[in-house]
């Protein structure tokens, strides 16, 4: 009797493993989908501003909702949105090599924040001090701009839409990756100074991707 509840219980754990690999699979194929038709867009455009556009929309339509809820870790190295854990500096350099920039993740990710935006931004970085100063700049440069940003110990996105900025993160406060008002953010203001560049609008960066070239 024991022998066989066994086997029963073994044959139900078999088929929750094979049901749950395969709903990990489908999720995994769907966020790849979704970036090869995404890339293709991207790549059929041929001037900065188009690459711009489209470029957000990658990030903000295909990438960033299929990351969201992924839970953070200071060690998460994850490469599949939704599975494992991710910490803040690797979210940002997976994303964008999912979206086919030529880095390295790993070591990209291991850098300090200031380190990663002059990887990305070099001479077009900027800094700021004061949270509501930064977020009031951001607004009046206008919309569907995407930003990377660099706190004291902390690194992710900044995207400016409808006059809001909103601010994407692998989130060490609430345990998860989010995209919060900047402004109700309690991770963005626990910093006492920014650095941030623009990635749209960022033509040395987009001729990178466009032609392969290494990042890092």
């Amino acid at each position: 009797m024991v022998i066989k509840q066994l086997t029963v219980m073994k044959t139900f754990y078999i088929l929750s493993f094979l049901v749950l690999v395969s709903i990990k699979s489908e999720a995994g194929t769907t966020y790849q989908q979704k970036l090869q038709s995404s890339i293709q867009t991207l790549r059929s455009k041929t001037n900065v501003q188009d690459q711009s556009t489209a470029f957000y929309k990658v990030m903000t339509d295909s990438v960033f909702p299929s990351w969201m809820g992924t839970k953070w870790d200071f060690n998460g190295v994850s490469n599949v949105p939704g599975q494992g854990q991710i910490a803040c500096g690797y979210f940002v350099s997976t994303t964008l090599k999912h979206v086919g920039f030529n880095l390295n993740r790993y070591k990209m990710a291991q850098q300090a924040a200031s380190v990663i935006i002059n990887i990305l931004c070099e001479n077009s970085k900027k800094h700021e001090k004061y949270q509501s100063e930064l977020i009031q700049q951001l607004k009046s440069a206008g919309n569907n701009k995407l930003y990377v940003v660099g706190l004291d110990y902390h690194v992710g996105f900044l995207a400016v839409e409808n006059n809001q900025v909103y601010f994407i993160h692998s989130d060490y406060y609430l345990g998860k990756v989010v995209c919060e008002v900047a402004a109700d953010s309690k991770s963005f203001w626990d910093s006492n100074s920014y650095i941030y560049g623009e990635l749209t609008n960022n033509s040395q960066l987009l001729n990178k991707w466009k032609n392969g070239t290494k990042i890092y």
